[in-house]
């Protein structure tokens, strides 16, 4: 590969770079104005798990797991 085509290869990775980079702060605007209510609404099931968690009971539960990593059952 010779200057111009790293050159032109390094050009590229920046310019997507950029445009992930605008649309991560898009995501994070949107995000941020989302009202406080709206994140109890936000559910996900875990694997083996027969209810589905809002934020907070998921965070728990990943607490709770990385606890029992660090520090043993």
């Amino acid at each position: 590969m010779n200057e111009q085509e790293l050159a032109l290869a390094l050009n590229t990775i920046n310019e997507c770079m950029v445009v992930i980079g605008k649309r991560l702060e898009e995501v994070e605007k949107y995000v941020s104005e989302m009202p406080i209510h709206v994140h109890d609404k936000l559910l996900y099931k875990p694997t083996n798990h027969s209810d589905y968690l809002n934020i907070k009971e998921n965070f728990d539960l990943i607490y709770k797991r990385l606890d029992k990593l660090e520090n043993g059952m």
